[in-house]
C-alpha cells in the first residue's frame, strides 16, 4: 500500500470497525462466553482496519496491544512479548542481510542473471520465480525462501517497471507469486514450513504406536499437490485474475548490456553474497532432517546444555537455536565485517538498516497477540466445536473438505503456526470421539494452515511481500479469494485420492488410536 492510500481518509472503514466491534461483543450467544465475544471482537475490528486500510496497517496491529488489557483478556505483560517473538527477530535479521543485498547490488546482479534466462515474457518471468520460490520451499523454511528471493524480485521490477512503480499487473503476480509458491512448497516437506514439524510433533506423541510419517513418506505424499497448484496458481493469476500480456517490454538486449557494464563483482558485493550465502546454508542444515530411518544431524545439536543425556530433551534444547537465531548472528554480522576494496565501513550501517519495514513486524506481532487471545479464552476450543457436526456420520469427503475450510479462513487472522499448535489437538480428539482415523483430519488441517492467501497476517510469505509496499491489501486480498478457493479443492481431492491412500489412512478408528 502506497503512502498516500495509507493517509486517505477512510471515514466508513474507520467507523465499521469499532461499530462490528461493539456489535460482537453485545450480540448474544450461548456458543460463546464473554471472555470469547471479547476475543472476536477484538479480531473482527482488527481485521476490518487491516483488510481495508482505514488506518496505517501497524496502527490497526497495535489494536490488539491496547484493546487486550483493557477487556482483561491478557495483562499488558502477557501480551507485549507477542511484539517482539522469536518470528519478529526472524524477521529482522532477515531484513537486515536483504538491505545488504541492497546496498551492495547483490540483488540485482542476481536479478539481470535470472531476467537474460526468462526473456522478455512477463507470464515466463513469473512461472520462473514461483517455480523457484515452490522448489527451494521444499528444503528451505518457507519464510527464508521468501526473504531471499524478495531483493531478487524487486530488482526485476524497478528494472522493468522502474523503482517508483506500485500496484503493477507484474507486480502483483510476481510479489504475491512468490508469497504463495513459497507457502505451497513448504507443503511437501516436513522441514518446508512451521505447522508440518507441529504436526508432527503432537501427533507421535499423542499416538506413539502409530505409523511412522518419515521425510520420504511425507514428500511422496504432497509433491503431487505442489507440481499441481504451481501452474494452476499461474494461470489463474496471469491469464484470469491480473491477466498479464503474453509478449514483453523488448529489453533482452537492454538487459544483456547491463550485465556488461557491471563488470567483475567487487569486493564488498562479494563479501556481502558470501554472508547472504553463508545465512542459506546455516538454515538449511541447522535442525535435523529425516530421510526415511536415516537423520541427518543439524548443527544446532552442538549448542546443548551440558548433562542433557535424554534424546527429548537434547532435541528440546535443539530446537531452542532457531532460524531467528541464525538471523540474528548473520545481521550482526553485516555490521562487523567490513566492506574493504577501498569502501569504507562494514558492510551494512545503521542508516541503510533503518529503513527497514516496522509496520510488519508490528502487524505479525498484532497476529501472534490474537492468537495467544483465542488460546487464553478458549475461543479456539469453541470454533474448533463447529468441526463437531461434521465428523460422526458424514461422508469422509465432506470431513476433509470442511476442516480444509475451516481451517485456511481461521488462520487468515491468526498464525498459522501458533493457530495448528492449538487446534491441532481439539481436532485430532473430535476425530477420535467420532470414530475417525485422526490423519483424516490432523493432516488436512496442517496443510491448510499454510493455504492462507488474503491477509498479510496469514502467514510470514504474506508479510514479506507485504513489506514492499507493491501490494496492497485489498489487492491481495481480490487476488486471495480465487487461489484460496482453488487450493482448497486441491487439497481435498489430492488428499482423498491420493495421500489416503499411500498413507494407509482408512476410515475407521484404528487400533493404535483408540483410548
Amino acid at each position: 500500500m502506497s503512502e498516500p492510500e495509507q493517509e486517505r481518509t477512510r471515514p466508513v472503514p474507520l467507523i465499521a470497525g469499532p461499530l462490528a466491534f461493539a456489535l460482537v461483543l453485545g450480540w448474544p450467544s450461548a456458543a460463546l462466553d464473554m471472555p470469547q465475544r471479547k476475543a472476536l471482537a477484538v479480531t473482527v475490528w482488527t481485521a476490518i482496519w487491516w483488510l481495508t486500510g482505514a488506518v496505517p496497517v501497524a496502527a490497526a496491529s497495535l489494536l490488539p496491544a491496547a484493546l487486550f488489557p483493557l477487556l482483561g483478556i491478557l495483562t499488558a505483560g502477557q501480551v507485549a512479548p507477542y511484539y517482539m517473538s522469536d518470528l519478529v527477530f526472524l524477521f529482522l535479521g532477515a531484513f537486515i542481510v536483504a538491505l545488504g543485498l541492497e546496498r551492495w547490488q547483490v540483488h540485482r546482479r542476481i536479478a539481470l542473471a535470472i531476467l537474460a534466462r526468462s526473456g522478455d515474457s512477463p507470464r515466463r518471468l513469473v512461472l520462473g520465480f514461483m517455480v523457484a520460490a515452490a522448489f527451494l520451499s521444499l528444503w528451505i523454511n518457507n519464510t527464508a525462501t521468501t526473504l531471499m528471493m524478495l531483493p531478487i524480485a524487486v530488482a526485476v521490477l524497478e528494472r522493468i517497471e522502474g523503482k517508483d512503480a506500485r500496484g503493477g499487473a507484474l507486480s502483483t503476480c510476481l510479489l504475491l507469486g512468490i508469497a504463495y509458491s513459497a507457502s505451497v512448497g513448504g507443503m511437501g516437506t516436513p522441514v518446508g514450513t512451521a505447522p508440518n514439524q507441529v504436526f508432527l510433533g503432537q501427533f507421535h506423541k499423542a499416538f506413539p504406536a502409530a505409523p511412522e510419517i518419515g521425510f520420504g513418506t511425507w514428500f511422496l505424499g504432497w509433491l503431487p499437490l505442489v507440481i499441481l497448484w504451481v501452474p494452476l496458481a499461474w494461470w489463474v493469476m496471469t491469464r484470469f485474475v491480473h491477466k498479464l500480456p503474453r509478449t514483453g517490454s523488448g529489453g533482452a538486449d537492454v538487459v544483456a548490456q547491463e550485465r556488461r557494464e557491471q563488470g567483475p563483482m567487487t569486493v564488498a558485493q562479494k563479501r556481502m553474497a558470501i554472508v547472504f550465502t553463508t545465512t542459506a546454508i546455516l538454515w538449511v542444515t541447522r535442525s535435523d532432517v529425516q530421510l526415511g530411518s536415516l537423520t541427518i544431524p543439524g548443527w544446532s545439536r552442538w549448542f546443548l546444555p551440558d548433562g542433557l543425556t535424554e534424546l527429548s530433551e537434547r532435541m528440546q534444547h535443539a530446537r531452542d537455536v532457531s532460524d531467528a537465531t541464525v538471523a540474528t548472528f548473520m545481521a550482526i554480522v553485516c555490521f562487523v565485517v567490513p566492506a574493504g576494496g577501498g569502501e569504507r565501513g562494514a558492510l551494512m550501517d545503521w542508516k541503510t538498516a533503518s529503513r527497514m519495514p516496522w509496520d510488519v513486524l508490528l502487524l505479525l506481532g498484532g497476529g501472534f497477540a490474537l492468537a495467544k487471545g483465542f488460546q487464553t479464552t478458549g475461543l479456539d476450543t469453541a470454533l474448533g466445536g463447529v468441526l463437531a457436526p461434521l465428523y460422526a456420520g458424514h461422508s469422509t469427503w465432506l470431513v476433509v473438505l470442511g476442516t480444509v475450510l475451516f481451517m485456511s479462513l481461521l488462520t487468515e487472522f491468526t498464525s498459522n503456526t501458533a493457530t495448528t499448535a492449538v487446534l491441532l489437538p481439539v481436532v485430532g480428539a473430535a476425530g477420535v470421539t467420532a470414530g475417525l482415523d485422526p490423519r483424516l483430519v490432523m493432516v488436512p488441517a496442517t496443510i491448510a494452515a499454510s493455504a492462507a492467501f488474503l491477509m498479510p497476517a496469514a502467514t510470514p510469505p504474506n508479510a514479506v511481500v507485504f513489506a514492499t509496499h507493491r501490494v496492497s491489501i485489498p489487492t491481495m486480498a481480490r487476488t486471495g479469494v480465487w487461489l484460496n478457493g482453488m487450493t482448497v479443492i486441491l487439497i481435498t481431492v489430492v488428499f482423498e485420492l491420493w495421500v489416503r491412500r499411500i498413507w494407509g489412512i482408512g476410515s475407521g478408528l484404528p487400533e493404535w488410536a483408540k483410548p
